[in-house]
């Protein structure tokens, strides 16, 4: 009786154990239910804390901290944006991949937790960033310097104003790293300083025919300009205000001596003999005839040498330039020659059958000596290999520079600005002066360029209003190519009739 009575209280306990056991686990579990779908303490985002929060709660939560408006700063100007705007999109992994909350059996030893610490996976379309920046914050904030006008009763443009620009590459860095910081605070967008921009070319166009018009010159006009260190180039022909083709024949005048020179210096060994270097002097810096003739003669050879000049000049690509006899008075006629600038029936300066040239042909004659003094390089260099060096397009250059009459482009330029040119005029048959001529480099404070002026009157050119109006189309030419070394005009009124 007492053995049965023992196994049936043994019997209740056990099955008593049990049922608490059970309790007891299924409150475990219960428990567990609520801990397992949760990140544990301490769990961390893409650095957002997510302790506590199940996976949607805290998807819903990095989602938020990355997807905040971000402010964008334009030198002070505060633009606000969405980051989705920029390209960023922050990628929630599927939830199998997420580290939550404990397994039932280390719950159940009360082990402790282990913080999850997630990187963020932020994605950022760099493209889109880009187009953003350029489309609304560079198309907006960019301020791209505007060309100076001409000032008006003057020589001068405005005084140019610098701009700015979106530095775009360096921007999206700084963005970039903004994007994937939760440090909430404004991005400073890079900005570079644009200089002044250069006075436009057709401006400078419009200003030099203004002066002209002005004067009163009402006959033909032929300008080119270049800048021997850049791009800039200009070439017009005009009359009373109409404009013609360019590359009119002109007499060339003393202008042929720069020809005459590069023949001679191309037939001559270094260094030169006193004797001639005396008279290159006196050809080029005093523009005497005598000199020229006797230094054909010595040097490129015998009667026909101006003809040798003149194959020099087509050696070079120089059609409309040519020599066809010496300077002497009644210096026979070697040659008649016709080009296509003499042949041209729409306009005529009835130019002087013994030189002409145009101010195409002199543009590039005087490029070609630019480029070859200063790198030994370009069409004088190619066409005489070895025989035009640097040093002697140096010289040529140099003694162009000692041609000082104060008058012409000398009297348009500031005092002590190198000027390497030589000038021309003559009288016709008819005893009176028609045209007049300047060509040159001109050696400025910014840049150095070429400058060609030749003018024409078919009735009577005037020499003191022509050199007046040559010199402040001078100094049209200098100030547009010395923005921030402008000089006023300081000789009154141009009236050439």
């Amino acid at each position: 009786m007492k053995q049965t009575q023992l196994r049936t209280l043994l019997r209740a306990a056990a099955l008593i154990l049990i049922l608490a056991a059970a309790l007891i686990s299924a409150l475990q579990f219960s428990r567990y239910k609520k801990v397992v779908g949760v990140f544990a303490n301490g769990s961390t985002w893409g650095g957002v804390d997510v302790s506590g929060l199940d996976r949607s709660e805290a998807a819903a939560r990095v989602q938020a901290a990355y997807d905040r408006p971000v402010e964008l700063r334009y030198q002070g100007e505060a633009i606000q944006v969405n980051a989705d705007e920029l390209g960023a999109q922050i990628i929630i992994p599927a939830a199998e991949h997420l580290p939550v909350g404990p397994s039932f059996w280390m719950y159940l030893w009360s082990r402790p937790e282990t913080a999850a610490e997630i990187p963020p996976e932020l994605e950022i379309d760099k493209d889109v960033l880009r187009a953003y920046l350029v489309e609304m914050v560079a198309a907006r904030y960019d301020l791209i310097p505007p060309a100076p006008l001409p000032l008006a009763g003057s020589t001068r443009f405005e005084i140019g104003q610098p701009g700015r620009a979106l530095d775009v590459d360096a921007s999206i860095e700084r963005i970039v790293t903004q994007l994937r910081s939760l440090e909430s605070k404004p991005v400073e967008l890079v900005v570079s300083e644009l200089p002044p921009a250069a006075p436009d070319l057709q401006n400078l166009g419009i200003f030099l025919k203004q002066k002209l018009s002005e004067a009163g010159f009402d006959g033909i006009a032929e300008i080119s300009l270049v800048d021997l260190k850049g791009e800039r180039a200009l070439h017009f022909a005009t009359r009373g205000g109409q404009d013609l083709e360019e590359d009119i024949a002109f007499s060339a005048a003393s202008t042929v001596k720069i020809p005459i020179l590069v023949s001679l210096l191309r037939r001559s060994a270094e260094p030169l003999p006193a004797e001639i270097d005396s008279l290159i002097v006196r050809m080029m810096a005093l523009s005497e005839n005598p000199p020229a003739d006797q230094l054909m003669q010595q040097v490129i050879g015998g009667e026909l040498a101006p003809l040798s000049v003149t194959e020099d000049m087509a050696r070079l690509g120089l059609e409309n330039t040519f020599l066809a006899g010496y300077f002497y008075l009644g210096a026979p006629l070697l040659r008649l020659y016709e080009t296509p600038a003499n042949q041209r029936q729409d306009v005529s300066t009835s130019p002087d059958i013994y030189n002409q040239t145009t101010a195409g042909d002199m543009t590039a004659l005087l490029q070609a000596v630019y480029q070859c003094a200063k790198e030994n390089r370009g069409l004088l260099v190619d066409t005489f290999p070895g025989e035009m060096t640097q040093s002697k397009c140096e010289y040529l250059l140099g003694v162009m520079a000692q041609n000082k009459i104060g008058v012409l482009f000398e009297a348009g330029v500031p005092d002590g600005t190198v000027v390497a040119h030589k000038h021309g005029w003559t009288e016709e048959s008819d005893g009176y002066l028609h045209s007049i001529s300047d060509v040159g480099v001109i050696y400025g404070h910014e840049t150095d360029y070429l400058l060609i002026v030749f003018l024409y009157d078919s009735d009577q050119l005037l020499f003191d209003p022509a050199n007046k109006l040559i010199a402040q189309l001078s100094q049209v030419a200098y100030n547009y190519f010395n923005p921030s070394h402008q000089i006023n005009w300081l000789f009154g009124a141009v009236d050439y009739r």
